[in-house]
């Protein structure tokens, strides 16, 4: 409702002067804290004292007198407060009525066109194909998921990308790991070395290249070479494979597989273009950008905004992993999007600035470049945490714990801590099947509500929304405020970047929920007052079923 009443202040200011612009003025509704101070309140008096030249509380007391009649056929009463806050008192059949929104919308109730069909290119996850995905990637995902989700829902035209670095040191460590695995099956025991990558899985994938290849690998000198090569194609061509998969299985899709390696490094032979990071290259040197110190070349990051320079080409003639992210991150712009996001681990926190530096020395100035920073996850189990290593191989993988808990435990679980802290999984809490498990607590009131309707059709009762008279209990009313902010809670987290944000006002939502079921009937003896209380509930149906969709939780009807 709080679009409602900026539409009342607007008109009221536009009675007292219709040169008041609402965009020099933003209107902003809040909710009080207190419930003695009305349902919703503003501060516009505060925005317009030194313009008009009065102080708030005469500006205050001008725009609710300026109030058309019938707007105020919405409020019991509008009051000052303090030095000239506005507060609104809203009438309970307005706020009841307003329900009718939610039906009328259904799945779509909650959504908006503020996006404006802007593309936005969204990339997460993107984790090196040199392992299985763990719970820090599955928290990127879920997050990243959802965040799409949201976007989607408030009208941009949202694109999903997984960068694959599939190209670097840390390839060619995968590449030599699996070789000097698949040498051991013929007594060579050469080392892998600490930098390797020592996981079982390893020698899994080896062991797939023995029984397709035979011997035919082992090789010296140059031909060596190439045998590692092939190694390192198909690892990665599997661990893509498995990444797939099981991002598959936790619900989450990608638009585009952007390739370092084939879209970076390739070169366009048929016009002469030379690779992307060779024109990147080029076009810092020609801005001034670039300079040459000790045999390596540098990017002035400094002179662009950040706080010290950086090599993007090593003595040796190699890229760095710096230079690859520009070259990428331009060509985003260059695809068209505008707005840019992505979803990154918080280890990468001091490569944000320069980034944005390397983006201002190329000059697109037309975009916005936003990170998402996702803290750590730690796994617990029996009050221990789990402790994890990727390149060991000791670590608890995502497919581990979707497989012991399920898909909708583990998003909901990822996703309902603020990104920007660190999250504790307890594996324990997660298999719970009771109210103290948050997932569900949500899922079981869209159940009950389910269970609920099958008996009233029993009774050849129906919800309906023409005796919505009959809800003026006050847990009624808290109920229809909490469904009425719906809309906002989605606009605010899309602002934010915050799915936690509907997964707590979820856990809000059923809450009030079940101790209004607890404390009332809904099936009673008046079929006026059960239609009534059976639409109620059916608008949070609604909501949770669509709140947890944009979560990619599943809302059942029966558990």
């Amino acid at each position: 409702m709080k679009e409602d009443i900026q539409e009342v202040v607007y008109k009221s200011l536009q009675a007292i002067d219709p040169k008041i612009d609402p965009k020099d003025y933003p209107i902003e509704v809040d909710v009080p804290k207190r419930k003695e101070f009305g349902d919703f309140a503003t501060n516009i008096a505060f925005l317009l004292a030194r313009d008009l030249g009065r102080n708030p509380r005469d500006i205050a007391d001008m725009i609710i007198q300026n109030i058309p009649r019938e707007e105020k056929k919405l409020f019991k009463k509008v009051e000052i407060a303090g030095a000239g806050f506005i507060n609104f008192y809203i009438k309970e059949h307005a706020i009841i009525n307003k329900l009718i929104d939610i039906e009328k919308h259904g799945e779509s109730y909650g959504n908006c066109d503020i996006g404006d069909g802007e593309k936005v290119l969204l990339e997460f996850v993107s984790a090196n194909p040199t392992g299985y995905l763990h719970m820090g990637h599955a928290r990127n995902a879920c997050v990243g998921d959802s965040v799409c989700k949201i976007l989607s829902a408030v009208g941009y035209d949202v694109t999903r990308e997984f960068y694959i670095n599939d190209a670097g040191r840390q390839m060619d460590l995968l590449g030599l790991s699996v070789y000097r695995r698949y040498e051991q099956f013929f007594g060579i025991d050469n080392d892998i070395g600490e930098d390797g990558y020592h996981g079982e899985y390893i020698k899994e994938i080896a062991s797939r290249i023995r029984e397709e290849n035979g011997q035919e690998l082992l090789a010296e000198g140059n031909k060596q070479n190439d045998s590692i090569e092939y190694c390192k194609e198909y690892a990665k061509n599997i661990l893509l494979d498995e990444i797939r998969k099981d991002l598959n299985d936790i619900g989450v899709t990608f638009d585009k597989w952007y390739s370092e390696k084939d879209e970076l490094y390739k070169i366009l032979k048929e016009n002469g273009q030379e690779n992307l990071i060779e024109r990147i290259k080029n076009e810092l040197s020609e801005k001034g950008a670039l300079d040459k110190r000790e045999g390596a070349i540098w990017f002035k990051a400094s002179e662009f905004g950040d706080s010290q320079d950086w090599v993007i080409v090593k003595k040796d003639g190699s890229y760095t992993y710096f230079i690859s992210d520009i070259a990428y991150h331009y060509d985003k712009v260059k695809r068209g999007y505008k707005r840019l996001i992505n979803v990154w681990g918080a280890d990468h926190h001091s490569h944000i600035s320069r980034l944005q530096a390397a983006l201002r020395a190329l000059g697109p100035d037309d975009y916005l470049l936003e990170v998402l920073l996702i803290q750590f996850v730690r796994l617990l189990s029996k009050g221990r945490e789990i402790s994890m290593s990727k390149r060991s191989g000791t670590y608890v993988t995502m497919r581990d714990v979707l497989k012991d808990v399920g898909r909708d435990v583990t998003r909901f679980f990822l996703i309902m801590r603020s990104s920007d802290s660190h999250l504790d999984f307890d594996l324990d809490s997660a298999k719970d099947q009771s109210s103290e498990n948050p997932v569900y607590y949500v899922q079981y009131a869209h159940a009950r509500i389910g269970s609920i309707f099958e008996k009233a059709k029993e009774k050849n009762l129906f919800p309906s929304n023409n005796s919505l008279n009959f809800l003026d209990l006050p847990d009624e009313i808290d109920i229809a405020k909490k469904l009425l902010q719906f809309p906002e809670v989605i606009n605010e987290s899309a602002q934010a970047l915050a799915p936690h944000k509907i997964a707590f006002y979820l856990q809000e939502l059923a809450s009030g929920f079940h101790i209004y079921y607890n404390k009332h009937r809904i099936i009673v003896e008046d079929p006026r007052l059960s239609s009534a209380r059976l639409f109620l509930i059916g608008c949070i149906k609604t909501v949770i079923a669509k709140g947890l969709g944009l979560l990619g939780v599943s809302a059942p009807d029966r558990m």
